[in-house]
C-alpha cells in the first residue's frame, strides 16, 4: 500500500467524518433546520423562518441551501480541458441569430410575468413552471431527437429540461444553458412578477430554444435548456440537477446561466461574473462577446452562489454567467412588484440570446482533438 494510497484513505476518512458531523448537527437541530452556506468555508443551521428571513430580505443576500447535499458530490478541480480560441462556427450562428424574434420574446416576457408569483411554494410557481414545459412541448413539436421533461423536487415547484441529441458519433459532454423560473417578493404571498428575475432570462432560453429547433440542426454535442425551480430559494432547483448529474456521471462539458439580461443600467454593456466561474470558459465568453455581440462587456463579480451557475461549479462543472450589467448598476426594482417589463429594454436582451446560440452552438460543434 503507497503513501498515496494512504492519504487517500485518510482524505476519505475526514470527509466521512465531517459528513457525519453535519448530520449527527443536523439531527441535534431538528427535521425544520437547514444548512445554510454563505461561503466555501462558512455554514450555519437555521430555522425555516430565519431562511425566509433571507429569502424575503430587500437586501440581496448570496446564499446556498446545502442541506440535502453538504459536502460537494465530487472534490475536484474545475473542467482543465481547454475551449476554443476563436469562434469556428460564424456562418451557421449568423444564420440561427438573424432568425431571433423580439415579438417573440416580448409575448413569452408578458406572459411569464403574468403570474401573481412564481414563489417555489405557490401554486402560481408551479404554473409558472408548467407553462415553461408546455412552451418547449409547443416548439419541439413531432421532433423525436428532443424530450422535455419536468424535474420534480421535494418541495412544490418543480424544474423544466429540455434535451436536444447530438449526433450519434458525437464527443461527450452534453452542452446546457440554463435560468430560473421562480421570483420572489416581500413574502410567499405577496406579488412578485420578476420581469428581470429571471423572467427575462428565461425568455431568453426560450428564444435560443426555439431558434435552434426551427432550423431543424443537429450539433456534434447533445445540448441541454434548463429551468431551474426555487433558485431564491438558496439554489435549491439546480443543485439538485447538478448533484443528480454529478451522482449519475453525466458528463456536462459546460453550461451557461442566464439570470438577468434585460436592465441595461447606464451604460449597455454585459458584464460577465468572474468569481465562483471558470476562467477559461469566461475567457471563451469574452471571445463570443467580441465576435457576436454589439455590445461590449465589462467584468464583474458578484459574491458566492448569486446564481444557478454556483451549483455546477460546486460540483467541478466549468460554468459561467453574463450578467445585464455591471453588477453594482443591477436592476434596482428586483425582488418586489415593481420588477415589470416597463423598466428593461427587449433589445439589449437579444443581445444575451446571440450569445446564448453562439454558446451552444460554438461548444456544440467543437470536436475535442486527440494527442
Amino acid at each position: 500500500i503507497n503513501a498515496e494510497y494512504m492519504g487517500d484513505q485518510a482524505n476519505r476518512m475526514a470527509a466521512c467524518s465531517a459528513i457525519l458531523a453535519l448530520l449527527v448537527a443536523a439531527a441535534a437541530a431538528g427535521p425544520a433546520m437547514r444548512l445554510i452556506e454563505f461561503n466555501e468555508s462558512s455554514r450555519v443551521w437555521m430555522s425555516a423562518a430565519e431562511v425566509d428571513q433571507l429569502v424575503f430580505s430587500p437586501t440581496w443576500h448570496n446564499f446556498m441551501d446545502v442541506t440535502d447535499a453538504p459536502a460537494p458530490i465530487v472534490n475536484r478541480a474545475i473542467r482543465a480541458e481547454p475551449f476554443p480560441t476563436q469562434p469556428t462556427q460564424k456562418v451557421l450562428v449568423e444564420q440561427l441569430v438573424a432568425t431571433i424574434d423580439t415579438a417573440s420574446m416580448l409575448r413569452n416576457l408578458q406572459t411569464i410575468s403574468s403570474f401573481f408569483t412564481r414563489y417555489y411554494q405557490s401554486d402560481t410557481g408551479v404554473q409558472a413552471a408548467e407553462w415553461v414545459y408546455s412552451e418547449l412541448i409547443s416548439i419541439k413539436g413531432a421532433r423525436d431527437d428532443i424530450t422535455v421533461t419536468l424535474f420534480r423536487n421535494t418541495f412544490k415547484q418543480p424544474s423544466v429540461i429540455a434535451r436536444i441529441e447530438g449526433a450519434h458519433d458525437g464527443p461527450a459532454g452534453i452542452v446546457i444553458l440554463g435560468s430560473h423560473i421562480d421570483s420572489v417578493g416581500a413574502s410567499g404571498t405577496s406579488q412578485a412578477p420578476g420581469a428581470d428575475d429571471d423572467g427575462s432570462g428565461t425568455t431568453c432560453n426560450l428564444e435560443a430554444f426555439r431558434v435552434i429547433v426551427e432550423a431543424n440542426i443537429v450539433l456534434e454535442r447533445s445540448i441541454e435548456f434548463h429551468y431551474y425551480a426555487a433558485e431564491e430559494a438558496g439554489l435549491l432547483g439546480s443543485q439538485a440537477i447538478a448533484n443528480d448529474y454529478s451522482n449519475k456521471g453525466v458528463d456536462v462539458y459546460a453550461m451557461l446561466q442566464l439570470d438577468m439580461t434585460m436592465y441595461p443600467g447606464s451604460s449597455p454593456a454585459m458584464s460577465p461574473i468572474t468569481d465562483f466561474t471558470s476562467a477559461d470558459l469566461t475567457a471563451f465568453l469574452h471571445i463570443l462577446i467580441d465576435a457576436y455581440c454589439a455590445i461590449g462587456y465589462t467584468d464583474s463579480r458578484c459574491g458566492y452562489g448569486c446564481s444557478d451557475h454556483a451549483s455546477w461549479y460546486r460540483t467541478g462543472v466549468a460554468s459561467a454567467m453574463p450578467f445585464e450589467t455591471v453588477f453594482n448598476q443591477h436592476n434596482p426594482y428586483i425582488h418586489s412588484a415593481r420588477d415589470v417589463i416597463d423598466h428593461l429594454d427587449l433589445n439589449h436582451g437579444k443581445q444575451f440570446v446571440i450569445l446564448a446560440i453562439a454558446h451552444l452552438v460554438e461548444l456544440g460543434n467543437t470536436v475535442p482533438t486527440t494527442a
